[in-house]
């Protein structure tokens, strides 16, 4: 299984966008500005939240960190093409059940296989990967035992495709941003998902406004599976919600304010916006990293020292 599954040779790409990203901005917005010290983060009360990236915390000015979520999907490939071309490093959350059957979610398959070529690419071209959980459930419906499942079956399934090239997971990113965005999850629930993860990994979610809103509906012509009837990228839809994308991360780019974007290779829109999107922000003085990278600089070379060691094996979900 490999190379025949992906769309590097046989699926083309829509043409970019070919708006002046500058004349098609909209509306100006305040960027939303983070610190640029990374000793000056809020106080946040230690029982409730781990040591990780929130709204409000520092940023490296002039320094985007662009995220994908959810993969790897039939995109993946295209979008790291796009990344090895422009020379910038990402960083991937994954999952790994079946989106096809996202309601019964096999352990016994691992779907990972599907992408091996993909994950090898990833590592091999210095992109950071961090844990979005075996099935993309909200970890403050479940047991701090269920919780261990969901990161440790991603992390053991990753090792079987990877084997002696498959990275340590120290990025983990809670699906939804739970239970720490919103105001509807409880100080219980926060305390019982922070005692889970703190000595798992540091989480990482996003900037605020700095997401491109991709997941925030379907256009007509776009799915996450390039073979599926209802793929057919070029509608006017597909065409306006690109334009979207760009637009809602440009219009707070100002070329000082940094940010960690929120986007999904699970979306072709943002496979077909990217380029364009990493040009615009060179143009206007931005470099990118991973988030890794923003680890070391907010909390020093040694980071992930901390961390305890991988599981040999995944503990039973129930």
């Amino acid at each position: 299984m490999g190379a025949s599954l992906f769309l590097e040779a046989n699926t083309p790409i829509p043409a970019p966008i070919s708006q002046d990203p500058q004349a098609s901005r909209g509306p100006a917005i305040a960027p939303y500005r983070s610190p640029g010290d990374p000793a000056a983060a809020p106080l946040r009360d230690v029982r409730y939240w781990p040591q990780g990236y929130y709204p409000g915390d520092p940023i490296p000015e002039r320094t985007i960190y662009l995220t994908f979520d959810d993969g790897p999907c039939d995109f993946t490939a295209q979008v790291l093409d796009i990344l090895k071309d422009e020379d910038v490093h990402a960083t991937f959350f994954m999952n790994s059940y079946d989106k096809d059957d996202p309601f019964h979610a096999d352990t016994g398959k691992n779907l990972l296989f599907r992408y091996a070529d993909v994950l090898k690419r990833m590592v091999d071209e210095g992109h950071a990967i961090g844990n979005h959980t075996y099935s993309h459930r909200d970890l403050a419906s479940l047991s701090p035992r269920q919780i261990d499942f969901q990161l440790d079956t991603l992390q053991r399934q990753l090792t079987e495709v990877l084997g002696d090239k498959t990275p340590r997971i120290y990025l983990i990113r809670p699906p939804f941003g739970s239970p720490w965005l919103g105001n509807w999850n409880t100080g219980e629930q926060r305390e019982k998902v922070r005692v889970a993860l703190e000595n798992r990994g540091i989480v990482m979610l996003w900037t605020p406004g700095w997401d491109s809103s991709d997941s925030a509906d379907w256009a007509k012509g776009e799915w996450y599976n390039a073979s599926a009837k209802r793929y057919d990228p070029g509608s006017p839809s597909y065409e306006l919600k690109m334009q979207r994308e760009v637009n809602r991360i440009l219009r707070r780019a100002d070329g000082t304010a940094g940010g960690i974007i929120l986007m999904h290779d699970t979306h072709p829109t943002s496979r077909d916006v990217l380029k364009l999107l990493i040009e615009e922000l060179k143009r206007r003085g931005y470099g990118f990293g991973t988030l890794e990278d923003y680890a070391r600089w907010r909390w020093g070379p040694n980071a992930f020292d901390r961390f305890a060691p991988e599981p040999s094996e995944a503990p039973p979900e129930k």
